[in-house]
């Protein structure tokens, strides 16, 4: 099959999972109110994380991705999409977006004794779970620690690590130059895009 056909129908069917993300999203952030303490509403254009995840598919298609790597991670654009909306735009994990991937993940190790999986996972939520828990939710919050489990749970813990580690630093420099860190700050989308950009480099040729 050419290329070119075979990178463009990457293109659309990960752009088809961002976009059912992001509509799920907007569905229920047109259902629900932010946190009087939260982020404050960022704006965030729909066509942003639908066009960010999309050119994801022809880069891992080029990198060597084989169908079944793609497929998974086109579905990952799902709840990661929506993960990066509803938070940048009412300041909310919504546990549709992680429990339902965890439950998968979980179904996964059971069927394949995948237990470094299940460590990955579990260690990264403890990590980020006595982050919420020391700042009452409001420097991390428990959608976070569950968004940082399915990163350890994807990426492995040693990516994962790293990952946070720079969306971290990332969303620290941020909220200092915007509001010199005195506001709370969605964090969520720097993790997204942080697995996003780690998944980009995950698969060689």
């Amino acid at each position: 099959m050419n290329t070119f056909v075979v990178l463009f129908a990457w293109l659309f069917i990960f752009g088809c999972a961002a976009g059912c993300g992001v509509f799920a999203a907007m569905l229920i952030c047109n259902r629900t109110e932010g946190f009087a303490d939260g982020p404050a509403p960022q704006k965030l254009h729909p066509a942003i994380p639908i066009a960010i995840f999309a050119v994801l598919g022809p880069i891992l298609a080029m990198r060597g991705g084989t169908i079944g790597q793609l497929g998974i991670i086109a579905l990952l654009g799902v709840p990661l999409t929506g993960i990066w909306y509803t938070d940048a735009r009412k300041g909310i994990v919504p546990d549709l977006f992680t429990l339902v991937p965890l439950a998968v993940v979980a179904v996964a190790v059971l069927v394949h004794r995948s237990w470094m999986i299940a460590a990955s996972a579990i260690f990264l939520f403890v990590v980020f779970a006595i982050a919420a828990a020391l700042s009452k939710g409001r420097g991390m919050g428990w959608g976070d620690a569950k968004l940082a489990a399915l990163s350890g749970a994807v990426l492995g813990i040693e990516s994962s690590l790293l990952t946070l580690a720079l969306a971290c630093f990332a969303a620290t420099v941020v909220s200092v130059i915007r509001d010199k860190g005195t506001k709370p700050i969605a964090f969520a989308p720097y993790i997204v895009i942080g697995m996003l950009t780690a998944l980009a480099f995950s698969i060689h040729a």
